[in-house]
C-alpha cells in the first residue's frame, strides 16, 4: 500500500493519506511512502523498516495520473509526471515504463492496445478518415470489427 503524508490529503484509491501531524509510527502494509512537507522523522522511520521514501515538492498536486494512465493516454513515460503534479507511481513503475518506451520490444499489432499516435497511424494506413482531435476511446470505436 502506498502512504502519503501531506497537509492536503487526496482521495486516490489504494493510497493511505495522513496529515503530517498524524504520524504515530510506521503503518503496517506500507510498500512506499511519500512525504510532502518538513517531516524528516517520518521518512527516517520508514527507511529504518526498509520501505522506500520519496519527497514531494510543496505545491504539487497529488491527484494526477499513474504512469500507466499517462502512457495509456498517449504521452511519453519519459515526460511523467505531468507539470504541476507529483508522481503517484513508484520509481520502479516509472523506470519500467521508460524502459518499455525506449526498448519497445515488438511493436503492438492489436489496434485496441495501441497508444493514440500508433492507432492514428494504423487507422490512416487502413484508409479510415477521422478527426485528429478524437480521444482514444473514440478512435477505438472506428476500428472495424473482426468477422
Amino acid at each position: 500500500m502506498k502512504v502519503i503524508y501531506t497537509n492536503t490529503p487526496g482521495s486516490e484509491r489504494g493510497t493511505c493519506y495522513r496529515r503530517l501531524d498524524q504520524f504515530f509510527g510506521v503503518i503496517d502494509g506500507a510498500t512506499s511512502v511519500s512525504v510532502q512537507g518538513d517531516a524528516p522523522q517520518i521518512g527516517e522511520a520508514y527507511q529504518r523498516q526498509g520501505i522506500s521514501v520519496s519527497e514531494i515538492e510543496e505545491g504539487l498536486r497529488l491527484d494526477g495520473p499513474t504512469v500507466a494512465q499517462w502512457v495509456g493516454e498517449g504521452y511519453k513515460a519519459s515526460a511523467y509526471p505531468p507539470n504541476g503534479y507529483a508522481s503517484v507511481s513508484s520509481q520502479a513503475e516509472i523506470d519500467k515504463a521508460i524502459e518499455e518506451e525506449e526498448g519497445g520490444g515488438d511493436p503492438e499489432t492489436d489496434p485496441h492496445k495501441m497508444k493514440v499516435p500508433e492507432l492514428k497511424e494504423w487507422l490512416t494506413a487502413q484508409g479510415i478518415t477521422f478527426d485528429p482531435a478524437l480521444n482514444k476511446p473514440e478512435l477505438q470505436a472506428l476500428i472495424p470489427s473482426k468477422e
